[in-house]
């Protein structure tokens, strides 16, 4: 029998940029938003691909100046009010008094994973100094979790600065201590409710960028919270923020429910506009190493 979890008289939302460790709950998010959709059958994201695409490790511009997803969390208890120091982004709190509760049927699949060892990669990663693999003599965190029943004591270990050629090096690894915050007892019941997948872009017509959705999505359970608007209104004022002219998105024509959340936001749709795509063999026309695809189109 499936694990339920109920929301009775109150659930507390948070909004915050996504990461890395994310990506196995946003693929199952976007399947269900493929599914939603009826596109189960061209869905062939992977977990490797939405790692790649969403959260390269040499990706040289920040948050909101390349593809950048926000992540719904829900949770019975109310999230901390602290915020990181230096933080790109403040995560968006809110809470909702409920009419009548919420059941969650999907409780493993969206539960945060508060396994501590799935998220040590962070801390341990190497570090490079010129190219070349700076070598540690200090303990890794799986080996300090092994050898050591009190952890705090010995924190230390870990964490302490590497040097190259006399210099320390540059780390931007999680330390340990920030590891056990972000992977703390308080995550055990929060779960995974939704995300919205946009990215920066530029027409030409106006004089600054703007941004444009891609995706959008609210578990069904969660809907009618006024999540959705929750995760919509973080990239509008985002946007707005960072002074940018607009923001824009598509939508199916069935979806009447979409059109007027949409609308009641106040946003107004485009009829003289109408979406083309190259996709499939049309855009195999264009292969470069073919000499005559030219001809084929």
């Amino acid at each position: 029998m499936a694990e339920k979890f109920s929301f009775n008289t109150q659930i507390f939302g948070r909004v915050r940029l996504a990461t890395k460790s994310d990506v196995p709950h946003l693929h199952k998010l976007m399947y269900q938003m493929a599914n939603y959709h009826n596109y189960t059958k061209v869905f062939n994201a992977t977990e490797a691909s939405v790692t790649t695409n969403l959260f390269k490790s040499d990706n040289p511009c920040p948050p909101f100046y390349s593809v950048t997803t926000f992540i719904l969390e829900v949770s019975p208890d109310s999230f901390p009010q602290n915020t990181p120091k230096n933080s790109i982004f403040d995560p968006i709190l809110k809470t909702v008094d409920l009419d009548s509760p919420i059941l969650d049927s999907e409780l493993k699949l969206f539960r945060i994973n508060n396994n501590i060892f799935n998220t040590v990669s962070q801390v341990d990663k190497p570090l490079s100094c010129e190219g070349r693999e700076v070598a540690s003599n200090r303990p890794s965190t799986q080996e300090l979790f092994r050898t050591n029943n009190n952890i705090s004591n010995t924190v230390s270990q870990v964490d302490k600065p590497l040097s190259c050629e006399g210099r320390e090096v540059a780390s931007d690894r999680l330390s340990t201590q920030e590891l056990f915050r972000s992977t703390s007892n308080e995550d055990n019941n929060v779960f995974i409710a939704g995300y919205v997948l946009f990215y920066p872009c530029y027409s030409g017509y106006f004089e600054k960028p703007g941004f444009f959705i891609e995706n959008m999505f609210v578990r069904e359970c969660y809907r009618k919270c006024g999540f959705g608007k929750m995760l919509f209104s973080a990239v509008a004022s985002q946007a707005n923020k960072m002074g940018f002219t607009k923001v824009d998105w598509l939508t199916v024509g069935w979806n009447e429910n979409a059109i007027d959340f949409y609308l009641g936001m106040g946003a107004y749709i485009m009829q003289d506009v109408k979406l083309f795509r190259l996709s499939g063999e049309g855009l195999d026309a264009f292969d470069t190493n073919d000499q005559d695809g030219g001809d084929k189109v």
